[in-house]
C-alpha cells in the first residue's frame, strides 16, 4: 500500500507526464538528448600516455621556451662584460680640403689651397675602473646561472602543470566511461520494471521513477562530454598543440602510484626541498648578484686608468703622390730714370702645383724693360703622402666627486636596499616552500586513506546493488531500493576514480614542491 504522500505524488507525475511536460522517454531505450555538436571531431583522437605529454611539453610549451630565451640574453650579457675587459681596437680615417681665405689664430687671415689627410689605428686597454667591470662581470655571471635555475624552475612547474592536466583529463575519461554504465543500468532498470508493470507486479510509478533516474544519468553523461573536451583542451594548450586536437589518455596510467616514501621526518623532507628547489638557488644567485651591484655602484668614487697606443700618418694625401715646387725671382719695373718701380707680378696659381713633366719656368717676357733679381728661376720635388708617427702612454682620470658626490652615494644606497629587498624575498621564498611541502606532505597521507576507503566503498556498493536487483525481481524488494542502490554504486565508482587522480596528484605536488620532479619520477621509474 502506498501513502497518500505518494499517491499524490504519483497522480501529479500521471497529469505532467500526460502533458507532455517532463522529458522522458516515449520508448524503450530512447535517448532524452541527441548527441552534442563539438568542436573538434572526438573520433579522431590523439592517443597520449603521460609519458609522451610530458617530453611533448618539454619540447614544444612555449613558457618553457620564453625561460630558455631569457637564459640566452642573460649568457650573452655575460659575455658582453667578460668583453670590457678586453682591449678596444679602433680604425679612424679623415680627409680635407681647404680652399681660400683663412683667419690663423683669429687674426692673421691666410690664402690657402691644400689638402689633409689623417689615417691611424688605436688600441686602448682601461685595465682599471674603480672595480665597475670585475663587479658587474661577477653579477652577470650570477645573473646567467639563476636563469639556468629560473628554466629548470620553468620546466618543473610545466611538469606539474601537465601532469595535472593530463590527470584531469584521465578523470573525465573514466567519469564519463562510468557514467555509460550508468545509463546502461538506468535504461536496463527501466525495462525492468517496465517488464514487472506488464506481469501486473510492478506500478507506473515505479517505471516513471526509473525513467526520472535515465533522464538524470543521460544528462549527467552529456555535461560530461563538454568537461572531457575542456580538459583536451586545457592539455594541447600546455603542449602547444592545436586547440582542435581531442587528446584521448591512455587508461593504463589510470592506477595508483607510490612516487616517494613519505616514512621520512617533516624536517628531513624540509631540508631536502630547501637543498633541490631551484628557485631557492636561483634566488641565492640573484642576492649575490645584488651585493656585486653594490660594488659596481661604489667604484664610481675611484680612479681609471687606461693603457693607450696609436700608429698613424698624416700628409696631403692618402696615395702616394711627389709634388715639383717652383721658385721664379720678382720682376722690378724701372722708369726713364733707371729708377726701380715697387710693381708686383702676380703669378698663376700652376707655377706652385707643377707636376711631372716639369714646367719650364724661365719663359717669363710678359713683362718689359726689367731686371732679373736673384737669379734664375728655380724648383724642386716633394713628397706629399702619408708620414707615419705613432704614440703611447697612460691615462688616469680621477673624479672625485661627481655632483659633490650626491650622485653616487644615492646609487650606492640604492643598491644596498634592493639587495636588502632580495634577502627579504628569499626569506618569503622559504616560507612558501616550507608550506608547499608541509601542504603535499598532507595531502599525501589523506588521499592515501582516501583511496583506502574508497575501495571498501565500490566493493559495498557493488554488493548491495546485486541484492537490490535480487530483491525486486523476486518480489521482496521495491523500486527505491533499486535506484538509490544503482545511485551509490555510480558515486561509488566516480569517487574512486578521483580519490586516485587525487592522490597521484598529491604525490607530483610533494615531488614539485620538493625539487626532485622529473619525468622518470612522475613515471615511477
Amino acid at each position: 500500500m502506498y501513502s497518500h504522500k505518494q499517491i499524490i505524488f504519483l497522480l501529479a507525475l500521471f497529469v505532467l507526464h500526460n502533458l507532455s511536460i517532463l522529458p522522458v522517454c516515449s520508448q524503450e531505450g530512447e535517448k532524452l538528448f541527441g548527441p552534442m555538436k563539438l568542436e573538434a571531431r572526438i573520433d579522431v583522437p590523439l592517443e597520449l600516455s603521460l609519458e609522451k605529454a610530458l617530453n611533448i611539453a618539454i619540447l614544444q610549451n612555449l613558457d618553457i621556451a620564453k625561460a630558455k630565451s631569457q637564459k640566452e640574453i642573460d649568457r650573452w650579457k655575460y659575455w658582453e662584460n667578460i668583453g670590457n675587459w678586453l682591449p678596444d681596437y679602433k680604425l679612424g680615417l679623415s680627409a680635407q680640403r681647404y680652399d681660400g681665405s683663412f683667419l690663423v689664430g683669429g687674426v692673421f687671415p691666410v690664402m690657402t689651397l691644400t689638402s689633409s689627410v689623417n689615417a691611424f689605428m688605436r688600441f686602448d686597454y682601461r685595465f682599471f675602473e674603480g672595480g665597475k667591470g670585475f663587479f658587474n662581470t661577477l653579477a652577470a655571471r650570477k645573473v646567467y646561472k639563476a636563469s639556468k635555475e629560473n628554466l629548470l624552475a620553468s620546466q618543473n612547474n610545466i611538469l606539474l602543470e601537465v601532469t595535472r592536466a593530463y590527470n584531469n583529463l584521465l578523470k573525465e575519461q573514466a567519469q564519463l566511461d562510468v557514467l555509460t554504465k550508468a545509463v546502461e543500468e538506468a535504461k536496463s532498470e527501466v525495462e525492468l520494471n517496465t517488464n514487472l508493470e506488464a506481469q501486473g507486479v510492478g506500478t507506473r510509478f515505479d517505471v516513471l521513477q526509473s525513467k526520472s533516474q535515465l533522464a538524470e544519468q543521460e544528462q549527467a553523461y552529456i555535461i560530461q562530454q563538454a568537461k572531457l573536451r575542456e580538459a583536451s583542451i586545457k592539455l594541447a594548450t600546455l603542449l602547444n598543440l592545436e586547440q582542435g586536437t581531442h587528446i584521448k589518455p591512455n587508461e593504463n596510467d589510470l592506477k595508483v602510484k607510490d612516487l616517494f616514501d613519505i616514512n621520512k621526518p617533516i624536517t628531513e623532507i624540509i631540508n631536502l626541498a630547501v637543498k633541490n628547489r631551484p628557485e631557492v638557488r636561483a634566488a641565492k644567485l640573484e642576492y649575490g648578484a645584488g651585493k656585486n651591484l653594490i660594488g659596481v655602484a661604489t667604484s664610481e668614487f675611484l680612479p681609471k686608468a687606461n693603457i693607450f697606443s696609436q700608429y698613424g700618418g698624416t700628409g696631403n694625401v692618402l696615395f702616394h703622390r711627389t709634388k715639383r715646387k717652383g721658385f721664379v725671382p720678382d720682376a722690378i719695373a724701372l722708369d726713364d730714370t733707371g729708377s726701380p718701380v715697387a710693381t708686383m707680378i702676380t703669378r698663376k696659381r700652376e707655377l706652385f702645383q707643377a707636376f711631372e713633366p716639369v714646367q719650364d719656368l724661365s719663359n717669363i717676357t710678359n713683362v718689359s724693360n726689367v731686371i732679373r733679381g736673384g737669379g734664375g728661376p728655380s724648383s724642386f720635388v716633394t713628397d706629399d703622402s702619408l708620414r707615419a708617427n705613432k704614440n703611447y702612454g697612460v691615462q688616469v682620470d680621477w673624479d672625485i666627486a661627481m655632483g659633490l658626490g650626491v650622485t653616487t652615494v644615492s646609487k650606492i644606497n640604492e643598491s644596498r636596499n634592493k639587495a636588502k629587498l632580495l634577502v627579504t624575498d628569499f626569506d618569503i621564498l622559504n616560507q612558501e616552500v616550507e608550506k608547499q611541502v608541509r601542504t603535499s606532505y598532507l595531502n599525501v597521507q589523506a588521499t592515501k586513506q582516501l583511496l583506502e576507503v574508497s575501495e571498501a566503498r565500490v566493493s559495498a556498493t557493488t554488493e548491495a546493488l546485486k541484492i537490490a536487483k535480487a530483491r525486486i525481481t523476486n518480489g521482496i524488494g521495491i523500486n527505491t531500493e533499486l535506484l538509490n542502490a544503482e545511485k551509490q554504486y555510480v558515486d561509488s565508482l566516480a569517487y574512486k576514480v578521483n580519490s586516485i587522480i587525487e592522490h597521484n596528484n598529491a604525490q607530483a605536488e610533494l615531488l614539485y614542491s620538493l625539487g626532485l620532479i622529473s619525468v622518470e619520477r612522475l613515471l615511477g621509474k
